[in-house]
């Protein structure tokens, strides 16, 4: 039944397509492919996001010094693609070093998905639209966890113990997904290697001490945190603000 239904929306695909709105590149005046355009549309940092650079100080957090101290654990990756320490997390609970693990971050590549392929993927597995393969930077207290049987409502794909920390992009936390296209005995083998759509992607074992931390914390009053500078929030009188929410914040760095 998929297969009829896919070779019915594959038809009428065609004609849509076919009035795709060209772009030109106004510096050239060259007319850009689908690729390019989409490119120039989906590759810009969000307003949000920190600086390329090293973000979380842990001397001073050591030292019970900083903002992040309020939380009771802190998520630190680094996405770099290359270095001693890239594509890395550390878990800190309660000023102390837990773990450090190898990661799969975003490729930082577009994921250029043409309609065909998108309605393709919609009907079986996969991306229905072309995305950003890319990792935010900055500093994103939880926002939602889920447990291992969560999926991804976009791709369909498995994403076991997610912990989502962007919820503008759809970013998370998860267990390398079991269902991975290429088997997941490839996605562990990538650990260390961009290789995600975005998401930060751990070892199975791993994750669940990170999910099972994430967990004991809780939720409760949090500082409202800048996710650009990692320093709390304070409103007109120079009150600091806080807000609900779970008592663990995810750092992204990049250096």
């Amino acid at each position: 039944m998929k297969l009829v239904m896919a070779a019915f929306v594959l038809a009428s695909s065609f004609a849509v397509s076919a009035f795709a709105e060209d772009m030109i590149d106004p510096m050239t005046g060259r007319k850009l492919s689908k690729r390019e355009a989409a490119e120039q549309r989906l590759m810009i940092e969000a307003p949000y996001e920190a600086a390329y650079g090293k973000l979380f100080n842990e001397d001073a957090y050591f030292a019970g010094e900083t903002d992040l101290n309020k939380f009771v654990n802190v998520i630190v990756i680094n996405k770099a693609g290359r270095g001693s320490n890239k594509q890395t997390l550390r878990l800190y609970t309660n000023r102390q070093l837990i773990l450090t693990t190898k990661i799969s971050s975003g490729t930082e590549e577009l994921e250029y998905i043409t309609p065909i392929r998108g309605i393709i993927n919609g009907i079986f597995k996969g991306s229905r639209q072309s995305h950003w393969r890319h990792t935010t930077r900055g500093f994103y207290p939880i926002k939602r966890v889920y447990d291992q049987t969560y999926r991804s409502g976009e791709s369909k794909f498995q994403m076991p113990y997610a912990m989502f920390f962007n919820d503008d992009r759809g970013l998370a936390v998860h267990q390398v997904p079991p269902d991975l296209s290429g088997g997941e005995a490839n996605g562990i083998a990538a650990l260390g290697n961009r290789a995600s759509s975005g998401c930060v992607r751990v070892a199975p074992g791993i994750i669940v001490q990170i999910h099972d931390a994430v967990v004991a914390a809780d939720k409760g009053q949090i500082p409202d945190i800048d996710s650009k500078t990692g320093r709390q929030k304070e409103d007109s009188n120079g009150r600091p603000l806080y807000k609900n929410g779970f008592r663990s914040i995810v750092i992204v760095e990049e250096y």
